[in-house]
């Protein structure tokens, strides 16, 4: 008889047998004749379970009345070989068994989808996430996770909402629970920013991603000691060169500053690491800006007004660690932010005097295969350094 807690109803059979692709797509038409074996009357409980149910189907179906399901029958009516069916009966088979036609259910997600992508018709990213996925539906791709709507609440209030959010607030804003995004969510929110986001930036940690996109999971601030001055709210002008220690803004300060000036300024240098950035000295001219990494998109506008006002021979350099991730991170702020800018003791000189100290951190494959296929720029010497050591040096081991 086969195992009774899975088996399901001949009618049921007949759908599962149907649903595929091209019926999902609504391409599917004309007469199936599938063979009966074993293996389908154990599925529906055995021989006997699957001749009782034949003959319910063909005798009070409309399927079964109007010619549209046959059983052939053989050995006087006590055994079948093959059902005969056109593809129009399974509608009524789902009524019959209370489940929503998979055709239906296709066409309900597309729409639901495409509901979505209308709320968010003018975020270009956003949108080719969507349409990459109504073409999988379209094509009869059976996407179970189109179900969960709350993954789409998530990706569009994320471009909706008009400043950062702290993840808790996002998530009982959206959810109506302060700890459903990070615990069911953020995965899938991660996964789509990495391949669709155009703030993604290979080697960025999942915070930073989620920071670049307004979702804050701890205070957002920005460090530098130099001589830079900026203007709150347009009119009250904030000197923050007699602070030779350090300043540090949060995210509201940023949004309500704008740089006005950067007096005697002849060198600007950016810093990977806390401990060599705490270490600098303040040295009269230069302004040294802690980076922690990638710079969200409201510390990129800020910083780009550096641009604007520092004098034409102003320096640009960035010092971080001699591996993949401190040269996609220079690479960054290089595109993003200071065209001119240079590296800062990371070329190959630095490299060897760190290795004849002890120092070096072994490569991990999977970071070997990017580097391979990096454009390092101005740094590909120190990057063919790394390939033929298998070895990476953290900026801190050169204090």
């Amino acid at each position: 008889m086969g195992n009774t807690e899975k088996n399901i109803s001949l009618a049921r059979w007949i759908i599962d047998k149907t649903n595929t692709k091209s019926y999902r797509a609504g391409t599917l038409s004309g007469w199936k004749h599938p063979v009966v074996d074993g293996k389908v009357m154990t599925c529906v409980g055995g021989r006997q379970k699957f001749i009782e149910q034949a003959k319910i189907l063909e005798r009070k179906s409309r399927a079964g009345q109007e010619g549209k399901l046959k059983f052939a029958w053989s050995e006087v009516n006590t055994n079948i070989r093959k059902i005969d069916y056109d593809i129009s009966i399974i509608p009524e088979l789902c009524e019959l068994e209370h489940i929503e036609d998979p055709r239906v259910r296709q066409l309900r997600l597309i729409a639901m989808v495409g509901k979505y992508r209308e709320e968010v018709k003018k975020c270009d990213w956003l949108c080719d996430y969507y349409d990459d996925l109504l073409l999988k539906l379209r094509n009869g791709g059976e996407k179970t996770d189109a179900e969960d709507e709350n993954r789409f609440r998530c990706l569009n209030a994320i471009v909706m909402q008009e400043k950062p959010t702290w993840e808790r607030v996002f998530s009982a804003r959206v959810l109506r629970d302060s700890k459903k995004f990070k615990n069911d969510y953020e995965t899938f929110f991660l996964t789509v920013l990495k391949i669709y986001s155009p703030y993604y930036e290979d080697g960025m940690t999942d915070d930073e991603l989620l920071h670049m996109h307004g979702i804050l999971s701890y205070a957002q601030i920005l460090e530098w000691k130099g001589p830079l001055q900026y203007l709150l709210d347009g009119k009250v002008l904030v000197d923050s060169s007699v602070n030779v220690y350090g300043t540090v803004i949060n995210t509201q300060t940023m949004e309500h500053a704008q740089i006005s000036a950067l007096p005697g300024c002849k060198k600007i240098m950016t810093i990977e690491n806390k401990a060599n950035y705490e270490s600098m000295k303040y040295e009269e001219g230069t302004l040294y800006i802690f980076c922690h990494g990638f710079f969200t998109p409201k510390e990129v506008r800020f910083l780009k007004e550096l641009c604007e006002v520092a004098a034409e021979d102003c320096e640009f350099y960035h010092w971080g660690d001699m591996d993949y991730g401190g040269i996609r991170i220079f690479q960054f702020i290089k595109n993003k932010i200071f065209p001119k800018i240079v590296p800062y003791r990371m070329g190959v000189e630095e490299f060897h005097w760190a290795l004849e100290s002890g120092a070096g951190i072994p490569l991990k494959p999977d970071t070997r295969a990017k580097l391979e296929h990096m454009e390092a720029g101005v740094l590909s010497d120190l990057k063919e350094k790394i390939l033929e050591t298998n070895l990476t040096i953290e900026q801190e081991l050169l204090l």
